[in-house]
């Protein structure tokens, strides 16, 4: 479910003003349809314990996927009210239960109130709440409400800036209208025209006659036109293929990133064959032969160093394993110079 909630304060206002203005009567409720909906045949009913109905038509601005699953453009909506008076009249709160009228439409749920609050400097605060859910299938109960949402929004803040409007402009009508005087008792009086006077002082008016046709054949000559929404089923299914086609080119936009990363692991590894080197080429049988018995020199010269810095280790302590072990070392190295020296002389 979401809720939405805007505000405004409207100077110079009274709780009791705004009622007069815009819920006393019909006139702002049908004044509002027809310039905000383009609905001129809107109806409302009078107050009634409280409570009243007004039937009209409402333009659906909604995307695509929300007018297949409607089926219409217009929507016949029945709107009930009810009011609730704060304590000496200092505020109001009007709530509106409206019903839609197209096949599915106990599938959304819209209510709202708004809230009439008298507030210091002799202005109003107009709260409007609105709680709309649909229910709707996951995943597509939250796209649908955040759209039912949106459309909230926007009517809110249009019903708001309309309504300050007409407030102003029924206040200053308010201030024009001259105050009469009252007739003096016993003066002279002209009967209203169409209108005769019958014994006893008696008025008799003319019945006026309704035009012909009426209302009636007005009704008549609206066509109805039968509707045939589309299925549920189908609103469905086109939604679970916009969503498989969504999860396709998520797909492949993850193969892609994972060839990239497979290029970077093959430039990487032909960087650290680069700075690694090439292993060296073989030589000849007579250079190995030579290589190797300098090498076996070399490797016995440093294994008797290493003996002996381990028999003669332990009886010099620390330091003279330290300078033992330093020896062994020196002789390895002068082993390998041999080695080298031996492969150069084979190579000339």
């Amino acid at each position: 479910m979401k809720e939405i909630e805007q505000s405004v304060e409207i100077e110079d206002c009274t709780s009791q003003d705004y009622w007069d203005a815009l819920y006393a009567t019909d006139a702002a409720t049908r004044a509002f349809h027809r310039e905000v909906n383009g609905d001129p045949a809107a109806t409302c009913t009078g107050w009634a314990d409280g409570r009243r109905s007004s039937a009209f038509s409402m333009p659906m601005n909604v995307p695509a996927m929300m007018k297949k699953m409607i089926g219409l453009d217009v929507v016949p909506v029945v709107e009930t009210q009810s009011v609730q008076w704060a304590p000496g009249r200092k505020g109001f709160t009007v709530v509106s239960e409206p019903q839609l009228n197209f096949p599915g439409a106990n599938k959304f749920t819209t209510s709202g109130s708004l809230t009439i609050a008298q507030q210091p400097g002799g202005k109003c605060e107009i709260k409007v709440l609105i709680k709309c859910s649909a229910a709707m299938p996951w995943p597509l109960q939250s796209q649908v409400e955040a759209m039912m949402a949106t459309e909230a929004t926007t009517s809110i803040n249009v019903y708001l800036d309309w309504a300050k409007k007409y407030f102003a402009k029924w206040k200053a009508e308010q201030g024009e209208q001259p105050q009469r005087p009252a007739p003096r008792a016993g003066a002279p009086g002209r009967a209203p025209s169409g209108a005769e006077v019958g014994p006893g002082g008696d008025v008799f008016y003319d019945a006026e006659e309704e035009p012909a046709g009426g209302a009636g054949a007005e009704a008549g000559a609206a066509e109805v036109v039968p509707y045939q929404p589309p299925r549920l089923e189908d609103v469905l299914a086109e939604c679970l293929t916009a969503i498989r086609d969504s999860t396709a080119a998520t797909a492949a936009t993850l193969r892609a990133v994972e060839e990239r990363l497979a290029n970077m692991d093959d430039n990487i590894q032909m960087l650290r064959d680069k700075l690694v080197g090439r292993r060296p080429h073989a030589r000849p049988a007579s250079q190995q032969g030579a290589g190797a018995g300098a090498a076996g020199r070399g490797a016995a010269a440093a294994g008797s160093a290493s003996a002996a810095a381990g028999s003669l280790g332990g009886g010099w302590g620390a330091a003279g394993g330290v300078a033992l072990v330093a020896l062994a070392a020196g002789a390895g190295l002068l082993a390998c110079m041999r080695v080298r020296q031996a492969a150069a002389g084979g190579g000339k």
